[in-house]
C-alpha cells in the first residue's frame, strides 16, 4: 500500500472516544441500571421470594417454608373457592374490565370526536372533561359523594321528579356501581386528551376528501379516523386491562375505609390494608403474584388480538 493511500484511509477513519465522552456515557447509563436492578429485579425478585416464606415471630424474619413452600398458594386458591368475601373481591376487581375498556374508552373516543370537530363550545367542554383528571382523588372523590349524600344536589333534583333516591352509599347491591360510576366519570378527561392529540394528526386531506364523497360523521369516526389511531385505542385498551389489578384509591377515598365495605373491595385495596402487617406479608404477596399470573396472560391475549385487527399506520 502506498503512502498515499495510507494517509486517505488515516484520514477516513473515525475518531476513538475520549475518555470523558466514555465517561459521560457510562455516568448517564448508571443511574438507568441501578434504577432497574434495584426496583425491579430486586422488588420482584423478593417478592416472589416472600410468597415462598413464613414469618418467624421469635427470629423476627421471613423464613422459607421448605415443608411446603406453596401453602401461600393453596391458602388462597381455597380461600376463593370457599370465601365468599375474596370472591366477591375478585368480582368486583373484574368489573373494573368492561368499565374502563367497553364504557369508557368507547366514550371517550365519542366525545374526543365532537371535541376534535369542533363543535360550538368545544374549547370549554375539553376543560370540563379534563378538570377531574387534574385534580386530587381525594378532592374528586369527596365532591363525588357529597353530591350524591344528603346534603347532595342529586336528591333533591329527583324529589323534584318524584322520585324516591336510594340509600347510594350503604347498599351492596347498589354502592359499588357507584364507584364505577365515578371511575367512568373521573377516567373520561385523561382519554378525551390522548385521542383529541391522536386525531389531530390525522391528515386533513384526508377528512376533506371523505367530506366531499359525503362520508357520514359515523362513518368518518369508525372507518376513518378509528383505524388511524388505532395504536392509541390499543395503548389504553391494554391500560385499561391493567385496573382490575391496579384499583385501591377510587374505593378507600369514596367509602374512606380500607375494608373494603358494600362489595367495594379491591384485589389491590386488600393488599394495601394488609401489607403493612409484617405477618400478612408473605400472604398478599401470594396473592399478588397469584393474580398477576392468572390475568397477564389475558392481558397479552388482548394485545396480540388487538394488533390482529389493524396494524400501525405512518402518516
Amino acid at each position: 500500500m502506498s503512502a498515499e493511500s495510507k494517509a486517505i484511509e488515516k484520514r477516513l477513519k473515525l475518531p476513538t472516544r475520549s475518555k470523558s465522552r466514555k465517561l459521560f456515557i457510562i455516568a448517564m447509563l448508571v443511574y438507568p441500571v441501578l434504577h432497574f436492578l434495584i426496583f425491579w429485579v430486586y422488588i420482584n425478585s423478593n417478592a416472589i421470594y416472600l410468597t415462598f416464606t413464613r414469618y418467624i415471630w421469635s427470629s423476627g424474619k421471613f423464613v422459607f417454608s421448605a415443608a411446603d413452600p406453596f401453602i401461600n398458594y393453596k391458602m388462597w386458591i381455597n380461600q376463593i373457592g370457599t370465601n365468599p368475601t375474596i370472591q366477591n373481591m375478585i368480582k368486583t376487581s373484574l368489573g373494573y374490565f368492561p368499565i374502563t375498556c367497553l364504557i369508557s374508552l368507547p366514550l371517550s373516543l365519542i366525545f374526543s370526536y365532537f371535541l376534535f370537530k369542533k363543535v360550538p363550545g368545544s374549547k370549554i367542554y375539553r376543560v370540563i372533561f379534563y378538570l377531574p383528571s387534574i385534580l386530587p382523588v381525594a378532592v374528586l372523590a369527596m365532591s363525588f359523594r357529597f353530591a350524591f349524600g344528603k346534603d347532595g344536589f342529586i336528591n333533591p333534583l329527583l324529589e323534584l321528579m318524584n322520585i324516591t333516591s336510594p340509600t347510594w352509599w350503604g347498599n351492596s347491591s347498589l354502592t359499588p356501581y357507584m364507584v364505577y360510576l365515578y371511575c367512568i366519570w373521573a377516567g373520561l378527561g385523561f382519554n378525551i386528551v390522548i385521542y383529541s392529540g391522536a386525531m389531530s394528526r390525522v391528515p386533513i386531506e384526508l377528512l376533506e376528501y371523505s367530506r366531499l364523497e359525503g362520508v357520514k360523521p359515523f362513518r368518518e369516526l369508525f372507518g376513518i379516523i378509528t383505524p388511524l389511531i388505532w395504536p392509541t385505542l390499543t395503548t389504553t385498551f391494554i391500560a385499561g386491562m391493567s385496573a382490575v389489578l391496579t384499583v385501591y384509591q377510587q374505593p378507600y377515598f369514596l367509602m374512606m375505609s380500607t375494608s373494603g365495605a358494600y362489595n367495594t373491595g379491591t384485589i389491590y385495596l386488600y393488599i394495601f390494608a394488609n401489607y403493612a402487617n409484617t405477618l400478612q406479608v408473605p400472604q398478599v404477596a401470594s396473592l399478588g403474584l397469584l393474580c398477576s399470573a392468572v390475568w397477564v396472560p389475558f392481558i397479552f391475549l388482548a394485545k396480540w388480538l388487538l394488533n390482529k385487527f389493524d396494524s400501525d399506520v405512518d402518516y
